[in-house]
């Protein structure tokens, strides 16, 4: 998994559904491997990327009458069907989300955003609830 863009509150993901499963309403916590510091996201829609060498050859390959052929190595084929199977996810910017020690402390997003360089945790929507709960306390107790 990979950011591909963010813009505004909105983050797209780009990811190998052979290797990794994403749902819409995930939460994901992308993580900067830097400064200990990301973002909670909510998967919000799933999509294919409209990539035009793509695109054509598909629409080549369900043009044609017979197997199209194949010319150069085997890894060239399985490189190809990786990125044709490759898949986005849209998802929104909930909270922004530091590491301390061991744990993730989430605080209301300041508007950061994490590097490409970044390591990807699923988050259980439990995990999230509890968080919005302390976050509610503690604003409520300042």
């Amino acid at each position: 998994m990979n950011i591909l863009t963010v813009e505004g509150n909105m983050v797209t993901l780009v990811y190998n559904p052979g290797r990794e499963s994403v749902e819409v309403g995930d939460n994901i916590v992308i993580l900067d491997r830097g400064d200990q510091r990301g973002v909670l996201v909510q998967v919000i829609e799933i999509s294919v990327p409209e990539l035009p060498g793509v695109l054509l050859e598909i629409v080549r390959r369900e043009a044609s009458l017979k197997a199209p052929e194949a010319h150069g190595p085997q890894e060239f084929g399985d490189y190809k069907r990786a990125v044709e199977g490759t898949k986005l996810a849209k998802a929104r910017i909930m909270m922004e989300v530091k590491q301390v020690e061991d744990k993730l402390a989430f605080e209301k997003w300041t508007g950061y955003v994490p590097s490409r360089v970044a390591s990807f945790q699923r988050v259980s929507p439990s995990d999230v609830v509890r968080a919005l709960r302390e976050r509610k306390l503690r604003v409520r107790g300042q």
